[in-house]
């Protein structure tokens, strides 16, 4: 009876992993790898300004377009859009550029860069609003997100330049260069990015409640990488992120800012002030959504099974 009791454990357990892996949804967001195939012009095309990842053959094809600023996947939430240039009469914005891929630096490749580098020391920060799609998440609709977890990865070079700047820069304590995660409501769930605490190095930071900075140090010259796991069903989230050969844990399993009812939105927002050494590039974003099957789904399973074996048994 022991090992009948065993046998019936083992498959459901193997049916109901199989149930959750068949229902696993991967994708390398078109949001992107901001390729011309992700629907990413090149240099100075602000990303406001066009059909920016909506036209490219990854993010369901159809031709590059000039649209109404701000009414596409991308709106500028602060600063300027090129071609106006700012005080400075230099321009900031978001665009694809080319030698600042992650695998692939000094060629045609691109990332995308925010920069800004247009209204004095004094301005405010650069920020954008990407509306995620169902391209993003391997033909899931962000609205269905709710119950499912979804594992983030992106890769990210950023730098606040310190007080000791020859050209001026921040005060101690700035935070910059984050990314912030948003439902369909406008509730944010959390955000990361990072922290100058004094004139020198940059630490990664996570804000899920307050921010908080990490031990991490990064470098301003290389990419890192943020590993994310987002649980909508329970609203908590945990965040890892890889530094050189390092992956360490920064938040595990935090209730939210926020209830998330779906994942619809992210939001970048440079530093402030203005100085193109503080470029910020971005690449390879990627999802997975996980679909967490439903406890009455799992009953039904636990129940054939059983009712297949005791059948077997009876013949």
């Amino acid at each position: 009876m022991k090992y009948k009791l065993q046998s019936i454990l083992n498959v459901t357990f193997a049916i109901c992993f199989i149930y959750t892996i068949s229902l696993t949804q991967s994708a390398h967001a078109y949001l992107g790898g901001f390729e011309n195939v992700d629907g990413y012009r090149p240099f100075l095309d602000d990303v406001a300004n066009y059909n920016a990842g909506a036209h490219g053959v990854n993010a369901g094809g159809g031709a590059y377009s000039t649209i109404t600023p701000n009414s596409g996947q991308w709106v500028k939430l602060q600063g300027s859009l090129i071609p106006a240039t700012g005080t400075t009469g230099a321009v900031s914005y978001a665009t694809g550029h080319q030698n600042v891929d992650r695998l692939n630096p000094s060629t045609a490749a691109q990332g995308l860069v925010i920069t800004t580098n247009a209204d004095g020391w004094t301005a405010g920060p650069q920020e954008y609003s990407y509306a995620v799609d169902s391209f993003d998440l391997a033909g899931v609709n962000p609205l269905t997100t709710g119950a499912t977890t979804v594992d983030i990865s992106f890769w990210s070079c950023a730098q606040i330049v310190g007080s000791n700047d020859p050209n001026s820069g921040l005060g101690a304590g700035t935070i910059g260069d984050t990314v912030s995660f948003y439902d369909s409501s406008g509730n944010l769930g959390f955000s990361v990015g990072y922290r100058q605490p004094g004139i020198t190095t940059d630490f990664a930071a996570t804000n899920v409640g307050s921010w908080v900075q990490s031990a991490v140090a990064v470098n301003p010259s290389t990419y890192h990488r943020w590993d994310i796991s987002l649980d909508l069903l329970n609203d908590t989230v945990s965040i890892d992120i890889f530094e050189g050969t390092t992956l360490t844990n920064l938040v595990s399993g935090a209730p939210l800012v926020n209830n998330m009812g779906d994942l619809s939105e992210l939001r970048f927002e440079s530093t402030a002030g203005v100085n193109n050494a503080k470029i910020w590039s971005l690449d390879d974003f990627g999802f997975d959504v996980r679909q967490i099957p439903e406890p009455s789904s799992v009953v039904l399973m636990v129940g054939a099974v059983i009712c297949t074996l005791a059948r077997r048994r009876r013949r």
